[in-house]
């Protein structure tokens, strides 16, 4: 009955054992009886992206990426206020739900969206042709602005007549719209040309109004030119070419950690600041200036006083050769006499 015992006992220790063997083996090491899921194992941050560590676009960011009135030409300068025709004959109701969308953006200039960062706007006016243009900057969302150009692609086809009403409904206006080529610039572009028949204020002639959107990176411009007398579709393409431009460099400032350069030349709001004082020459002292700067003051003074001597100064030497004169003279008389 003893040795049944002992085999009983031995089998149960051997068990035992085995069963602890088998969940530490389960366990990695762990507590028993523990599993780690994908979930509970804590993994490194992930790396932060390139987009993340750029800084956001600011409004001085912005403005340096706005047009100057150099870049469009010489008969432009910085605006008076906005163009009587845009409530004259933009701000109206259409007789197509679809096209109001599309005047309602073209007139508040808000197509592409409210900017998710740093914006800017400047305007300019035609001294000889009355025309005006209008760019805004801002740092949106690249994908919002690529279906908001896609929009503005779409209601340009579906909208290319329609009418609108303004003076509360008292006049109709035609309005015609069609797509505008723009210049390959940015990374996403649209355009279009708008025709609105009628006049405002007593100046006749349609209203001809070119819109262009641009991106670049998360950054984008919406310029608007229009006048009652016609608009240069180059002057549009030429603007839409140079403020991409502009705003790629302001977009290569801002990942750089650079900031926006003060813009050379002409500029709405430019003003000549006052002229710096001359510095020292190189291994001068300012100390050192200002002695040469006496020292030659004074030099130029004494030959100033050398030149200028006085009237009384003269008058004493002449009389001087004068009295010389008369002695010789009378020397000569008295000389001849004993002579004689």
């Amino acid at each position: 009955m003893r040795r049944s015992y002992r085999v009983l006992a031995s089998a149960l220790t051997a068990a035992v054992l085995l069963g602890a063997a088998a969940c530490a083996q389960r366990g990695g090491g762990g507590a028993a009886g523990h599993r780690t899921s994908p979930a509970d194992r804590v993994s490194p941050a992930d790396p932060p992206s390139a987009a993340s560590t750029v800084p956001a676009l600011t409004d001085a960011g912005a403005a340096s990426a706005l047009l100057r009135a150099g870049d469009l030409g010489g008969s432009w300068a910085g605006t008076e206020g906005a163009a009587t025709w845009r409530d004259g004959l933009l701000k109206g109701k259409a007789d197509r739900p679809e096209c109001q969308e599309l005047l309602d953006g073209v007139y508040a200039e808000d197509l592409l969206g409210e900017p998710s960062g740093g914006s800017a706007v400047a305007g300019f006016d035609d001294g000889e042709y009355g025309a005006q243009l209008r760019h805004h900057v801002g740092q949106y969302k690249e994908t919002a602005v690529d279906a908001k150009l896609g929009q503005v692609r779409e209601l340009t086809d579906e909208c290319a007549a329609f009418g609108v009403a303004v003076a509360g409904g008292r006049t109709t206006h035609a309005v015609e719209v069609a797509p505008f080529d723009l210049p390959g610039a940015g990374d996403a572009r649209q355009g279009l040309r708008m025709t609105v028949e009628g006049g405002v204020e007593g100046e006749e002639g349609p209203l001809t109004l070119d819109v262009a959107a641009v991106r670049v990176g998360d950054g984008a411009a919406f310029l608007t030119h229009g006048g009652l007398y016609g608009v240069d579709g180059d002057t549009t393409r030429r603007a839409v070419e140079r403020g991409a431009q502009r705003l790629k460099e302001a977009q290569e400032a801002r990942r750089t950690g650079r900031s926006p350069e003060a813009e050379e030349g002409e500029s709405p709001g430019d003003q000549e600041g006052p002229r710096e004082p001359e510095s020292p020459a190189a291994g001068e002292s300012t100390g050192d200036q200002e002695r040469n700067e006496q020292e030659q003051e004074q030099q130029q003074g004494g030959q100033d006083r050398q030149d200028e001597q006085p009237a009384d100064q003269f008058d004493a030497q002449e009389g001087d050769d004068w009295q010389d004169d008369w002695q010789d003279g009378w020397r000569s008389g008295l000389q001849g006499g004993q002579d004689e």
